[in-house]
């Protein structure tokens, strides 16, 4: 099977409510675009009163739209899905692109139309907002409203969620897998840089992420975007949210970085006060040099690649079910657009894995003749989850069983 390679590539995301979603769809394709991805999920929102804090959070319908497109693209095609989206007004949704580092495709997965690929100009934006970080934190259902109350406190909007499967620690157990569930969720927040360290080290200690079978946590670098998710449920008291508040005081300020709160890095690990663990300082540890691959890939398709990504060295995978709609579908008299369902396959992995990695779910969809597939890899700045001490006599292996 022949792959097309692609350089110059960002992957733009949008969070919209369900009944924008289609449309703002519809006229990215007009744009050029050939092909979108749509995720299930949901918003989360707190109640503003203190004595409501028990009842369950409120988790209003969303969509996590994904478009792979040329970087001389990205600046008037978020232009446009924020004029379609309303995404400038507080708690509309938003948009934001992560950088591609490799895109890898079958010929039968449409791209962008044009060619725009070689170009390597960049239309200058002033509606879009620089110095974003995308936190992803992968845990157990249970865990999906401890971890997301914790970023609303350490001041994140509220959390955009989608469920998942976890392969990895679980499928090498053999018959004991009957005792870990594969099932996952997803947990997003888009925050400034000067956000980014409070926010997941309220996360990491909401969910024991770095510690065994807790989950898994991850940072990339966002390109660009536009952010204007609610965080709070309830009966407007004042003029303007917290979220407008603070981003007055940012335009006022003329940056963000008065809201550096890198204190949060010593004393979430707990040092500062003296916190321990068993009778030891618990240390957190980050992996360094990772970065994620993707795989887009029909439904039916994706567990011989799993498979496949982990005997090749993958510490783990997670996969994600979508709604696959492509510009040639025929759309209904109703402006309903026919779509097919594809797994996007999401793989944390050292950077010097990589290519190993890529060129084996290359060789398996060969092998298999699984067709429309692509593949593209993003850069992750900071990623945590438990990593076996290989101090300790008991443990086996110093790879992280996330995922």
């Amino acid at each position: 099977m022949a792959f097309l390679s692609n350089k110059n590539v960002s992957v733009i995301n949008a969070i919209l409510p369900q009944h924008i979603a289609n449309q703002v769809v519809d006229d990215v394709f007009q744009q050029g675009e050939r092909s979108a991805l749509i995720i299930n999920a949901r918003g989360t929102l707190m109640r503003e009163r203190w004595y409501q804090a028990l009842i369950p959070m409120v988790s209003p319908e969303r969509e996590f739209v994904q478009f792979l497109v040329p970087d001389a693209e990205v600046d008037h095609l978020m232009e446009a899905i924020v004029a379609t989206g309303d995404l400038h007004l507080p708690g509309a949704g938003a948009v934001f692109a992560v950088p591609c580092d490799d895109v890898v495709h079958s010929e039968d997965f449409l791209l962008w139309s044009g060619t725009s690929w070689e170009s390597d100009s960049f239309n200058a934006s002033t509606v879009l907002k620089e110095n974003l970080t995308a936190i992803f934190c992968i845990v157990q259902k249970d865990q999906t409203e401890s971890v997301s109350r914790a970023a609303m406190q350490a001041g994140a909007h509220g959390p955009i969620v989608f469920y998942c499967e976890g392969h990895g620690l679980r499928d090498r157990l053999g018959w004991l897998r009957i005792t870990r569930q594969r099932e996952k969720e997803v947990v997003i927040v888009i925050v400034d840089n000067a956000d980014a360290i409070a926010v997941t080290e309220a996360m990491v200690d909401a969910g024991d992420i770095d510690l065994p079978g807790r989950g898994f946590l991850y940072r990339m670098p966002v390109q660009k975007g536009v952010v204007n998710i609610g965080s709070t449920f309830g009966r407007r008291r004042h003029a303007a949210n917290i979220q407008q508040i603070i981003t007055a005081i940012d335009e006022l300020k003329g940056s963000s970085t008065w809201r550096d709160q890198r204190v949060n890095e010593l004393i979430g690990t707990g040092q500062s006060a003296g916190l321990t663990l068993f009778g030891k300082v618990r240390e957190r540890r980050y992996l360094k040099n990772q970065c994620s691959l993707n795989c887009i890939v029909g439904r039916k398709d994706f567990e011989p690649l799993v498979e496949a990504a982990l005997r090749a060295g993958a510490p783990g995978a997670n996969v994600s079910f979508a709604k696959f709609f492509e510009f040639d579908n025929r759309a209904t008299a109703a402006g309903v657009r026919y779509h097919r369902e594809r797994g996007i396959i999401r793989i944390i992995l050292p950077e010097d894995r990589r290519r190993t990695v890529l060129e084996t779910l290359q060789e398996t969809c060969t092998e298999n003749d699984i067709t429309g597939v692509c593949m593209y890899s993003t850069p992750v700045t900071r990623a945590i989850t438990y990593i076996a001490d290989p101090g300790d006599p008991n443990a086996t292996t110093n790879r992280p069983p996330h995922q």
